[in-house]
């Protein structure tokens, strides 16, 4: 049976296909137009430009039943902070209601990823909660951009809110509002950006409404349990496939920023029928820096692993995917830490590790949809007093994006950013980050020969350098990948490793640590080399046309054909010495395997 009959005999198991289709598809279109809403309505660019949020909505049980607009890494987590909210306040939860949480240890992931969640009544009755989890600029702690490589607890990375009521019939309840606008840098763009989310949860009330009304609430219900069943079942499908055993993947962080040894992610995973198991015992203890993941985010990272590999991407992410994955986690773990474990670097660099350890564990049965290993992020939040207008800003690198790691049938994505985003961030444009900021960009380009070598080689990283005039910036580094750069699969070679410097080539020239936090002066020069992701495959076996145009576009040196590649261009151009290309793949593929043998 092929996979469209496949999929056709699912949606033949609903009580109507039909219906369940179009509502399915008219909630991912409430989501998009809740981000449309906020990207038009924000006023930071970390929103309006970068995309760094995500809307969501959860039925009236608490379950997430669609989320197509955001970044992977809010996939689940979301669905944990509305878990959290029904929880504290029980019955006492009404229609004009907005409610507004961060805390990591009650549904959350890390401080600056601010959650806001509206109920939706109708005819009286609870249906749904909007939700959209954004990533803010600032939210107190010891340094302004609220990262911390300092950071030995929560209460040094920002203001923790747990789950508290910030609207009641519909007005903000202002005397909450401005606790929290108090205890961040940038009060007034915080507040605005809020109203934003707010809006956003708002048009999906006016749309879950319209919805509702052509509906009815108990077709509606209906049909949401069957959306839930037809994800279940897919995920089940596809599980069952795999052959039942026990799969086991590692990687490792740098560090923490306070020890040097590396840590180590570990995880098994059990499939038994069409029901995976998920463990991360053997993972290291919590630590005492930043990089700690509270246990909704490294759901979320086993989640996205599931979701980008064993199944389709056309699968609803909703809670019913979720149902046959089951995580554990050991408490005080780096995977899941003991309160008050700082966590600001959780959805970057440890959800990165997380979703590599998962992709190897799972490249031992799926070998031909797990990729390499992409960029992990490197850095940094920039802040300062802008000179033209007297103003504090917060900027962070989001140019300078990574690549992505190369998999069967197709080489990685140049210049995409990090894994555990999968692509969701968008770089901004030059443009506005110099109206933006004090910063006058030099160069953000592709580094040649940062992608891991492979029969499907990594994607490049993009070099960025910036001048900054403004008085006394500080920068605030937060990263990994100096030691341990993507990983590269079945032949296939790693990606660079990740490097930024203060001053490079010139007086007072400073590399700059993974985590660490430095008071600069004006004109002074940042620049960043992001890892190129890692290749899959032998580098031996890609296509030789394939390497003779990335060698003529400088994805590759011509050095790296050949003594990587195998492969010989004749002097003075571009064209393929097909004699000496043989020769010399026949030479090293022998080197190989006398290697190989040892």
């Amino acid at each position: 049976m092929s996979h469209d009959e496949e999929r056709r005999r699912e949606f033949e198991g609903a009580a109507d296909p039909i219906t369940l289709s179009v509502i399915y598809n008219r909630l991912l279109t409430i989501n998009k137009e809740m981000g449309i809403t906020m990207i038009n309505t924000s006023i930071s660019p970390i929103f309006a430009e970068v995309h760094d949020f995500s809307c969501a909505i959860c039925d009236w049980a608490d379950r997430i039943v669609a989320q197509i607009d955001g970044v992977p890494s809010h996939t689940a987590s979301s669905m944990e902070a509305v878990k959290a909210t029904t929880a504290y306040f029980g019955d006492d939860i009404r229609q004009g209601d907005v409610f507004i949480m961060n805390d990591p240890y009650t549904g959350g992931t890390h401080l600056p990823d601010i959650t806001i969640i509206k109920p939706i009544f109708f005819e009286g009755a609870l249906q749904f909660f909007a939700i959209n989890r954004a990533h803010h600029g600032d939210v107190g702690g010891i340094e302004p951009g609220s990262y911390s490589p300092k950071a030995t607890e929560l209460f040094h990375e920002g203001i923790r809110i747990p789950p508290v009521r910030l609207y009641r019939n519909e007005n903000p309840i202002m005397d909450v509002v401005e606790m929290i606008r108090m205890n961040t840098r940038m009060p007034n763009e915080f507040w605005v950006d809020i109203k934003a989310m707010v809006a956003s949860c708002r048009v999906a009330e006016r749309r879950i409404h319209e919805l509702l009304q052509k509906y009815g609430v108990e077709t509606t219900r209906e049909t949401i349990e069957e959306i839930h069943q037809y994800a279940e079942r897919r995920m089940r499908l596809e599980i069952e496939k795999l052959p039942d055993g026990t799969y086991v993947g590692e990687s490792y962080l740098d560090s923490d920023g306070f020890q040097k040894e590396p840590i180590l992610i570990r995880v098994a995973i059990t499939i038994q029928g069409d029901e995976a198991f998920v463990d991360f015992a053997g993972s290291d203890s919590q630590v005492t820096g930043f990089v700690n993941s509270p246990m909704a985010n490294t759901a979320t990272c086993a989640y996205v692993a599931f979701l980008t590999t064993v199944t389709t991407p056309d699968i609803p992410h909703n809670e019913g995917a979720y149902r046959p994955i089951h995580i554990t986690a050991p408490k005080g773990s780096v995977v899941n830490p003991e309160f008050p474990a700082p966590v600001a670097s959780c959805t970057l660099d440890t959800a990165c590790a997380i979703l590599e350890a998962c992709w190897k564990a799972l490249s031992k049965v799926l070998p031909d949809r797990v990729p390499a290993g992409w960029n992990r992020w490197n850095g940094p939040a920039i802040t300062g007093i802008d000179p033209r207008n007297s103003g504090f800003y917060v900027m962070f690198g989001f140019n300078g994006f990574g690549g992505a790691g190369g998999m069967s049938g197709m080489d990685g994505r140049h210049y995409i950013g990090d894994g555990i985003d999968l692509g969701g961030l968008i770089a901004p444009n030059i443009e506005t980050n110099e109206m933006d900021y004090p910063h006058i960009t030099e160069f953000n380009e592709f580094t040649t020969d940062s992608c891991g070598a492979g029969k499907y080689r990594g994607g490049c990283g993009a070099k960025y350098r910036i001048k900054m005039y403004d008085e006394a910036p500080t920068l605030v580094m937060f990263g990994d990948g100096r030691i341990h750069p993507p990983y590269g699969l079945f032949g296939g070679q790693p990606g660079s490793v990740n490097m930024a410097y203060i001053n490079e080539g010139g007086q007072g020239e400073y590399v700059i640590q993974s985590k660490e936090s430095l008071q600069l002066e004006q004109n002074d020069i940042y620049t960043s080399y992001p890892s190129g992701g890692g290749g899959w495959g032998d580098p031996l076996d890609r296509d030789i046309e394939r390497v003779r145009q990335d060698a003529r576009n400088e994805i590759i040196s011509a050095d790296c054909a050949e003594k990587v590649y195998g492969v010989v261009f004749k002097s003075g151009g571009w064209e393929v010495d097909a004699a000496a290309t043989g020769a010399l793949r026949m030479a090293l593929k022998a080197e190989e395997k006398e290697v190989q043998s040892e």
